[in-house]
């Protein structure tokens, strides 16, 4: 179980180190609604952040199988809503501003 749970820890950081290097290779896209490296560069750290606490308190109380599960769904829960938080409203009010600035009525 150790072998594998190691895996899966090795390809998930390597994904994460990708997502920051994808953000900081497209940090000069001229576009302003595509140019949002920045906030992806905020949600691979705010993942980053929720995986390590998540391993060490799954690590810590290995023993209560109840409060890890608890624990690590809310960890998930919370990363997955800051992240889509983070990329999408900038988007969204973006293309409100653009929108009240061209009627297509």
């Amino acid at each position: 179980m150790t072998i594998f749970v190691g895996v899966i820890y090795a390809y998930k950081g390597m994904l994460l180190i990708f997502g920051a290097f994808l953000a900081w290779e497209t940090r000069n896209v001229s576009i302003p609604a595509l140019n949002d490296s920045k906030h992806i560069g905020l949600s691979v750290y705010n993942v980053f952040i929720m995986c390590v606490m998540g391993a060490a308190i799954a690590l810590v109380l290995s023993d209560q199988k109840d409060a890890v599960f608890v624990l690590i769904s809310i960890f998930i829960m919370f990363c997955t809503t800051v992240t889509l938080i983070l990329v999408f409203v900038p988007k969204v009010k973006y293309f409100q501003k653009f929108h009240s600035f061209c009627h297509f009525d």
